[in-house]
């Protein structure tokens, strides 16, 4: 098991695995990724379509669920250009502005 295993591990072994993984991928999954992005010096990742974010890690995509690289078609969130997009993703996703 990898040092990035343990670490995704450690969250579901202090909360109940549902409710982490729903906290996760249901609206807080740039957080998730922005804690990887810290811990294990990765890179924000973006998915369009899918409207998901992961962290890059040695050539790998991990969100809460652990590695999901065949899962998503994901960009560098840095060089996602749809300016009006990224503002609503932004507000909506990042800052919870949902009035």
């Amino acid at each position: 098991m990898t040092d990035i295993d343990k670490f995704i591990n450690h969250f579901h072994s202090i909360v109940d695995d549902d409710n982490i993984t729903d906290v996760f991928t249901c609206g807080c999954c740039y957080w998730f990724a922005f804690i990887l992005c810290e811990r294990f010096n990765a890179t924000m990742m973006y998915d369009p379509v899918m409207n998901h974010f992961a962290a890059r890690i040695d050539g790998r995509l991990y969100d809460i669920t652990g590695d999901v690289t065949d899962k998503f078609k994901m960009i560098e969130w840095q060089k996602f250009d749809d300016e009006l997009e990224k503002q609503r993703i932004i507000g909506y996703c990042i800052n919870f502005d949902r009035e």
